[in-house]
């Protein structure tokens, strides 16, 4: 399956923030079918991974066998110890969860004290569209309401990029242009357009990137650096550490 430019670009982003840290145990939060997750495995990490779909985590089961034991796929959060994990990740996460203020304190009990947190989330509620809402987001958020929203988790040492300019300027409109007549997940909840959306893409954008190859976005993760600190591109990745108080 082609990954769309977005994944592309936030993929770079990830490794750009976090390449430094020394390899550790992770707990992942919507993990969907378990692509960052094998991201991190790949690099060393080792930990556990949690989605709400059955059938994703099924697809985690499979498509992570290869790492055995040093990734466990949980059917439940509660069962995970508290103030036992390294780092948190979300990728792609809060932006389908109403109380996500609420649901992210609760994921940060699973943080040992001074355990780094890395999330990413879609950028500006002024570009919100027809994909937003077919994937089930519930918003896009602003710079402000984002280290808000860490801060009121426990979250210090914040840093927020955002990724993505000038590229997603152009693949965003793209994409809602391609999916304004796609009524597929009508009469579906947020939460299970959220599990769908990580599971497959809608077939008009499959279309489009079985015409093009990848390779031609590679230098745009190189372009978005430039970037990193101004407030243009259509992503946030986001890091910090959990107080210790």
């Amino acid at each position: 399956m082609k990954k769309q430019p977005k994944l592309i670009l936030r993929e770079s982003c990830v490794h750009d923030v976090s390449k430094s840290w020394p390899v550790g145990r992770f707990v992942e939060m919507g993990a969907g079918t378990g692509h960052m997750t094998r991201v991190f495995l790949d690099r060393g990490f080792y930990g556990a991974c949690h989605d709400l779909g059955d059938d994703s985590r099924q697809m985690m089961r499979d498509n992570l066998a290869y790492a055995g034991d040093r990734i466990a796929v949980v059917d439940d959060l509660t069962t995970l110890p508290n103030a036992s994990f390294d780092y948190l990740f979300a990728f792609e996460v809060l932006e389908h969860i109403e109380p996500d203020a609420d649901v992210l304190r609760e994921w940060m009990r699973h943080l040992k004290p001074g355990g780094r947190i890395l999330i990413s989330v879609p950028a500006h509620q002024r570009k919100y569209g027809r994909s937003d809402e077919l994937v089930g987001h519930v918003r896009r958020y602003e710079k402000t309401a984002l280290h808000t929203l860490l801060v009121g988790a426990g979250v210090a040492d914040i840093r927020i990029v955002n990724y993505g300019f000038p590229i997603t300027e152009l693949t965003r409109r793209l994409s809602n242009r391609m999916v304004r007549d796609d009524h597929s997940y009508e009469g579906m909840t947020p939460e299970q357009r959220s599990i769908r959306s990580a599971q497959a893409k809608p077939k008009a954008i499959n279309r489009a990137l079985s015409l093009v190859s990848s390779r031609i976005f590679q230098p745009f993760c190189s372009v978005q650096r430039w970037f990193y600190r101004c407030d243009l591109g259509d992503g946030y990745v986001a890091c910090g550490v959990k107080r210790s108080d």
